[in-house]
């Protein structure tokens, strides 16, 4: 995951990127422009990126609602 750090933010934020081994690494990862300027890759694009990669790394499945726990 380390080794592909810039390449997945890159092809994440762009959408006319190639994003196959982006969504084989992390496949419930959005892909876009999130900050609105799609000539340049901004921190507003790092960051939603890594907001929204943190969401999917979430099993709420194993959660016990009653326990507080898993």
């Amino acid at each position: 995951m380390v080794a592909h750090a810039n390449a997945d933010l890159m092809a994440q934020s762009d959408p006319n990127a190639d994003t196959s081994g982006l969504e084989a690494r992390y496949p419930k990862a959005k892909t876009g422009d999130f900050d609105g300027n799609p000539q340049q890759v901004t921190e507003m694009d790092a960051l939603v990126a890594y907001l929204q990669m943190l969401g999917t790394l979430v099993d709420f499945k194993n959660y016990d609602e009653a326990a507080g726990y898993r």
